[in-house]
C-alpha cells in the first residue's frame, strides 16, 4: 500500500523519505510502502545501527527509549522501540478522523495508542515471568509512569507536553502526527552529516536535486559504517563547511546536465539535544548556484573554485561577494600581518579573476583595468615606480594621485580623454562630483603586476550621467565666457588648475543660470565648496587635443533626487531679499543701473575689506528702510550660513549674483 504519492511540505520528513529511497534504490517516493519499510528496517538492522550512531541523540535526544540510560536494564528500551515500530508498520492505515499535521495523511489510531499497546505487551510479558509480587508491582509501576506523549524524542523539534514546554514555545499542545511518520523518521540518521555543529538537513524546491544530494550523504555514511566493527560506536561524519556542501551540489547538478532547472538550496543545521534545541538555516538562492555552475564549467578555473570553497576561511566571504555581485577582497595579491609574521598572498589567477568579473556582470572593469595598467607601465613616474612592486601598492595614500598624473600624461598624448575618464569613476551620478576611481585601483595594480595589458582604448558607449551633465554645462559656460582664454589657461596649468573657481563666470552669465544650479553643482549639503574634483576632470578635458571643440550651452537640469534643505532655501531667499532692498536703496539714491552694476562689481574680494563694505551697506539700507518699512532691519547675521558657520565668501557671492542677475534680466526686458 503506497504511503505518499508526492513529497510533503515538511523538510525533515522529506529528508527521511529521500533517505529511504536511497537505501531501497527506489525511483519514486510512491514506491515506499509499509512492507518495504519493514524489509529495510530488517536489512539495515536499523535498531542496532541507530543505537550505535552518535548523531542519533542529536536527532531524537536521550529520552528516546532506544538510547535512554534509564531503560538499559534487560534492553527494555531497545525492545520497546523495536516492538513499537514493528506494530506501527504492521497496522498502517490511511483512513480515519484524525489528520496528520506534518503530512496531511488521515488516520485513526494515534501514536499514543500504539505506545499503550506496547506497554500492555510488556506488562503481559512481566506476568509470564512470575516475579515476586513486590518486584512485579515495581516494574508495572515504572511502565505506567512512561511518558506516552508524542514529543521531540520521536520527531525532532516539534516540542511536546511536560518538560519540553520550557524548551520550545509550541510545546503547549500535543501535535497530531501519523504513526507511520514516526517510523519513517527513524531512517533519517542514515543520512545525517554534520553542518555548523548540528545535523545537516537538505531542503530544495527541486526535489530531484535534493534527492540526489541526500543519496550522496547516505553513501558517505554507509562508507563510514563499513569502516567500524559491528559493535563500535559510529562517529559523526566530519563537520563540513558551507563551501564543501556547495561543491557537492555543483557536482550533482553537473551530473544532471540540465541548465535551466531552478535549484535553490537550504542548508539546515539543527540539534534536538537537551534543552538547547536549535535550528539555523542558510539559504542559497538559485542565482548563486547558477553563478557557481558557470565558474566551474570553465576548466581553467575549476580547481581554484574547489580550493576556495573547500576552505572555510575563504568560502564565506567569496560566496557572499558572488551572491551580491561585489568584488571579492581575496581576488588580489596582498600582504597579511607585519614583521616576521607577515605572509604574502598571491591572489587568484587571471583566468579566475576575469571569469568572476564576467559573472558579476562587470566586464567593463576588466577592459579598463587592462588598459590603465598599460598606461601606468608607460607613464609611471619614478616616485610611483618605487612602490609599484609591492602587492598592496594600490592601498598606498599616493596611489590615486600618482595614477592621476599618469592619466594627465596620457591625455596630453591622446591616449586618454574626458569621455573615458567619466566611465571609470566610482559613481558618475554622485553629486557633488568626486573624481574617485578607487574601485579600479586593485584591479589595475593586479594587471600591472601580472604584466598583462591592453594597448587600445576600450570601446565607449556614451551614457548620460550627473557628472557629464554638470561638467558639460560648466565647460559650455567657460567656452562662451568673455574671459575663456584666461580660465582655460589656468585649468590647463599644472600649477593653477586646482585653485580655479567659477564665481566670475557665474556672475558674468547670471542671466542664464540660477543660484540653485550653482549650489547643486559646486557645493555639498553643508554649503562647503566642492569644486576640486570638477577641476581635476576639467583639467583633463582642456588638456585633450580635441578640447578646442565648442560645446553648445544647455541649462543644467537638476536631478529629481536633489532636494535643497528648507533652512538653506530660507537663507538663500533671505540673502536675495536683502540684495533686493540694497538695490532699491541704491537706485533710489543714485537712479543709475549702470552705476549700481559698477558698485556691485567693485565689491572687495578681501574678507576684511568686504566686511567693512557690507557693514556700511547694511547701515545705509536700514536707514532707507526706516521710511519705507520701519519694522524691517538687516544685520550681519546674513553672513552666517544655516549651520551657524561664518560664511562671508558665499554670502558675498549670493548677494552679488542676485543683484547682477536682476539687472541683466531687466536689461533684456528693456531691449525686447
Amino acid at each position: 500500500m503506497t504511503i505518499f504519492n508526492t513529497y510533503t511540505g515538511n523538510a525533515m520528513l522529506n529528508n527521511a523519505l529521500m533517505t529511504i529511497e536511497a537505501l531501497g534504490k527506489l525511483e519514486n517516493v510512491s514506491e515506499i510502502t509499509p512492507a518495504l519499510l519493514l524489509d529495510l528496517y530488517k536489512k539495515q538492522d536499523l535498531r542496532a545501527i541507530n543505537k550505535r550512531l552518535k548523531s542519533y541523540t542529536m536527532l531524537f535526544s536521550l529520552n528516546n527509549p532506544l538510547v535512554n540510560p534509564a531503560k538499559k536494564q534487560d534492553d527494555a528500551g531497545e525492545k520497546a522501540y523495536h516492538h513499537l515500530l514493528i506494530n506501527i508498520l504492521n497496522n498502517f492505515e490511511n483512513q480515519g478522523t484524525k489528520i496528520c499535521e506534518i503530512s496531511g495523511l488521515h488516520f485513526e489510531k494515534s501514536f499514543e495508542d500504539f505506545y499503550k499497546d506496547e506497554l500492555e505487551r510488556q506488562k503481559n510479558a512481566l506476568k509470564l515471568k512470575k516475579l515476586e509480587a513486590k518486584e512485579e508491582k515495581k516494574h508495572i509501576g515504572n511502565l505506567e509512569n512512561t511518558d506516552l506523549t508524542l514529543n521531540r524524542s520521536w520527531f525532532p523539534l516539534i516540542g511536546g507536553l511536560g518538560s519540553d514546554a520550557q524548551a520550545l514555545p509550541q510545546a503547549k499542545f500535543t501535535i497530531q502526527i501519523h504513526p507511520i511518520c514516526i517510523v519513517i523518521m527513524q531512517f533519517l540518521p542514515l543520512a545525517s552529516l554534520l553542518y555548523k555543529g548540528g545535523i545537516l538537513l537538505i531542503d530544495s524546491s527541486n526535489f530531484e536535486f535534493a534527492k540526489e544530494f541526500i543519496a550522496d550523504n547516505v553513501k558517505d555514511l554507509q562508507d563510514r559504517i563499513a569502516l567500524v566493527s559491528n559493535t563500535a560506536s559510529i562517529e559523526n561524519v566530519r563537520d563540513y563547511s558551507k563551501g564543501n556542501y556547495l561543491l557537492k551540489a555543483i557536482q550533482i547538478l553537473e551530473r544532471k546536465e540540465v541548465d535551466d532547472e531552478y535549484s535553490d538550496l537550504n542548508l539546515w543545521s539543527f540539534s534536538n539535544s537537551g534543552t538547547g534545541a536549535s535550528c539555523e538555516i542558510d539559504r542559497i538562492p538559485n542565482s548563486l548556484i547558477k553563478k557557481l555552475l558557470k565558474l566551474c564549467r570553465n576548466p581553467s578555473v575549476r580547481i581554484e573554485v574547489r580550493n576556495i570553497l573547500s576552505k572555510s576561511e575563504s568560502a564565506y566571504s567569496f560566496l557572499e561577494s558572488l551572491e551580491d555581485n561585489k568584488e571579492w577582497w581575496l581576488l588580489y595579491p596582498n600582504k597579511f600581518g607585519s614583521g616576521k609574521k607577515a605572509t604574502q598572498y598571491d591572489g587568484v589567477s587571471v583566468d579566475f579573476l576575469e571569469s568572476y568579473f564576467n559573472i558579476i556582470e562587470s566586464p567593463k572593469s576588466i577592459k579598463y583595468a587592462r588598459y590603465l595598467a598599460y598606461l601606468v607601465n608607460k607613464y609611471k613616474t619614478k616616485a610611483f615606480e618605487k612602490y609599484l612592486s609591492d602587492t598592496s601598492a594600490w592601498n598606498e595614500r599616493e596611489y590615486k594621485s600618482d595614477l592621476y598624473v599618469v592619466l594627465i600624461e596620457a591625455t596630453k598624448n591622446g591616449e586618454w580623454n574626458f569621455s573615458h575618464h567619466l566611465q571609470i569613476l566610482d559613481d558618475n551620478n554622485e553629486v557633488p562630483i568626486k573624481n574617485h576611481f578607487y574601485k579600479l585601483n586593485k584591479l589595475i595594480h593586479f594587471y600591472y603586476q601580472k604584466k598583462i595589458f591592453d594597448t587600445l582604448l576600450p570601446d565607449i558607449k556614451e551614457e548620460s550621467s550627473e557628472t557629464s551633465k554638470i561638467c558639460q554645462w560648466l565647460i559650455a559656460l567657460i567656452q562662451n565666457d568673455i574671459r575663456q582664454s584666461s580660465i582655460i589657461k589656468d585649468l590647463v596649468s599644472i600649477q593653477e588648475y586646482k585653485s580655479v573657481n567659477y564665481q566670475g563666470v557665474f556672475l558674468r552669465n547670471s542671466v542664464d543660470i540660477n543660484i540653485e544650479n550653482i549650489l547643486y553643482a559646486l557645493y555639498d549639503d553643508e554649503l562647503r565648496p566642492a569644486r576640486f574634483a570638477i577641476n581635476e576632470i576639467l583639467h583633463l578635458y582642456f588638456l585633450q587635443p580635441s578640447s578646442t571643440e565648442s560645446l553648445s550651452y544647455k541649462p543644467l537640469a537638476i536631478s529629481s533626487e536633489y532636494n535643497m534643505e528648507n533652512k538653506i532655501q530660507t537663507w538663500v531667499e533671505t540673502t536675495q531679499n536683502f540684495s533686493k532692498d540694497y538695490k532699491d536703496y541704491y537706485l533710489f539714491k543714485y537712479n543709475s543701473t549702470k552705476k549700481l552694476e559698477q558698485q556691485i562689481n567693485s565689491i572687495p574680494d578681501s574678507t576684511s575689506q568686504f566686511l567693512s563694505w557690507f557693514e556700511e551697506a547694511i547701515e545705509k539700507t536700514n536707514a532707507y528702510l526706516i521710511e519705507k518699512e520701519p519694522t524691517k532691519q538687516w544685520s550681519d547675521n546674513l553672513l552666517y550660513n544655516p549651520y551657524g558657520e561664518f560664511s562671508p565668501s558665499l554670502a558675498r557671492f549670493i548677494f552679488k549674483f542676485s543683484i547682477l542677475k536682476k539687472i541683466n534680466e531687466e536689461s533684456l526686458l528693456n531691449i525686447n
